[in-house]
């Protein structure tokens, strides 16, 4: 199996490979393309997983390269419905899955292939991501593809304006992600008699009586994507929808200076503290796997988690409860998942687009939804045809007034090098008892405030 290079990258070089990109697009692309080294100096590696053609097509199919970061049970469900719902079309799906929580590994293997001018045709780029890819010219665009389809009357609001970028739709989207998600053990919950949490009072009753069962009150990761996917729900739960709004907007970094910030870190470390032992690093899996197995009696995570539960055999309602993280009802922190038809030497647009229409389409967003735990990106579906977690999800989407706010952590709300300095930030203030919330916060000030001073306004 080969590995590809890990890779720095000049700022000429990357301007020489831009070719016509202004100066300051080139400036922002090395800010979010090159790859970082850690505090050592060494670059991080990763590895290529198993390249696998999935179906084969007749002579007038074509096989197209994708790459993602969708390796785990549920999420390989998913992708086997596209698989699927493709070769109807003639379409094979070459896999390059990159196994990584969070996606840091995928983005790096992407980012030195396109620098290699070997891009994959497709590849699972979201967020501020896509919009710097595109200012690049590293994106295909699908206007024509949506005007045939009518996306802009059957995609949610929300969807529409996240996959366009200067008029322009430079993505197909898969699926909206709901972050501020409660799981919760539904067996051990009929056991101990508890009530569903909705609140924080109900959180620390339930983690008490989990305690005298000898259950963990939580299943808990120290891996910084996951403190920081956890701490991205406090502060819409303590700073309601408003401030969190101002939070993700890096221009506005003073919003980080407010008092409720430093309440989250505090609701953040006391979370941490309510199991009563040292916390590990461990995927999401394996957390996942601890609440489906009752070893964990909750967990705060994306509502991927409720594909994996699924995958695993157990019923939303019967197995398993979820609700929206304590004073965060009625809201939606979200990420979507977006195709980037990337553009490359090997012409294949017309299976590009091809793809992208099938991906959209009704029959394939519910079965890669179902899977996937995600909901469509579809206002036009029967919510009746998903689970209760996947139902409520949709419906706060559906409705008007549901405040609707950008995932900081999963690149919705903040470039990779600001996400990725932000959960290491926090990372260091759950592992040092010593840091306080009042020292924390002003680290994030003063990483958003930097961050500020390098991207330019919207």
């Amino acid at each position: 199996m080969r590995r590809l290079p890990a890779l720095t990258v000049p700022y000429a070089a990357l301007r020489a490979r831009a070719g016509a990109a202004k100066d300051r697009v080139a400036a922002l692309a090395l800010h979010n393309i090159a790859i970082r080294r850690d505090s050592t100096g060494a670059l991080r590696g990763f590895a290529l997983s198993l390249w696998l053609t999935c179906t084969a097509v007749g002579a007038q199919g074509q096989t197209l390269d994708v790459l993602h970061w969708w390796t785990s049970a549920g999420e390989r469900r998913a992708v086997e419905q596209l698989v699927l719902q493709l070769d109807k079309r003639g379409i094979a799906w070459r896999d390059a899955a990159i196994p990584g929580g969070g996606g840091g590994g995928a983005m790096k293997v992407l980012n030195s292939r396109v620098l290699a001018r070997d891009p994959p045709d497709a590849a699972q780029v979201i967020g501020r991501t896509l919009a710097d890819w595109s200012d690049l010219g590293l994106v295909l665009p699908l206007d024509e593809v949506a005007q045939r389809n009518r996306w802009s009357q059957s995609l949610f609001p929300l969807v529409q304006r996240v996959i366009t970028h200067r008029g322009h739709i430079v993505a197909a989207p898969l699926g909206v992600h709901r972050i501020n998600t409660l799981f919760f053990n539904q067996r051990v919950w009929a056991q101990l008699k508890l009530g569903a949490p909705k609140t924080w009072g109900d959180v620390e009753q339930a983690a008490a009586a989990l305690r005298r069962a000898g259950i963990a009150p939580f299943a808990w990761s120290d891996e910084p994507w996951q403190i920081a996917t956890v701490f991205e729900t406090l502060l819409l739960s303590e700073g309601g929808p408003a401030l969190y709004g101002e939070l993700a907007a890096t221009q506005r970094w003073q919003a980080w200076q407010d008092p409720r910030v430093a309440k989250a870190l505090e609701r953040l470390r006391w979370l941490r503290r309510l199991n009563g032992e040292t916390a590990i690093e461990q995927r999401w899996t394996a957390s996942a796997r601890q609440l489906f197995t009752g070893d964990a009696g909750m967990l705060i995570m994306g509502d991927w988690v409720d594909g994996e539960l699924v995958a695993w055999g157990a019923q939303a309602g019967r197995d398993y409860g979820c609700a929206p993280v304590p004073d965060t009802a009625g809201m939606h922190l979200y990420s979507i998942d977006t195709l980037a038809m990337l553009v490359g030497t090997k012409r294949r647009e017309a299976e590009q687009e091809r793809m992208a229409e099938v991906v959209v389409s009704p029959a394939a967003q519910l079965a890669y939804n179902q899977a996937k735990g995600s909901v469509p990106v579809r206002d036009d579906i029967d919510p009746a045809q998903l689970d209760e977690c996947a139902r409520d999800s949709w419906q706060t989407l559906k409705r008007d007034y549901s405040p609707l706010l950008p995932s900081i952590a999963h690149r919705m709300a903040a470039d990779e090098a600001t996400k990725d300095a932000l959960a290491d930030a926090l990372h260091r203030f759950v592992k040092d008892p010593a840091i306080t919330p009042a020292r924390a916060q002003e680290r994030l000030v003063a990483l958003i405030r930097s961050a500020a001073r390098t991207t330019p306004s919207p």
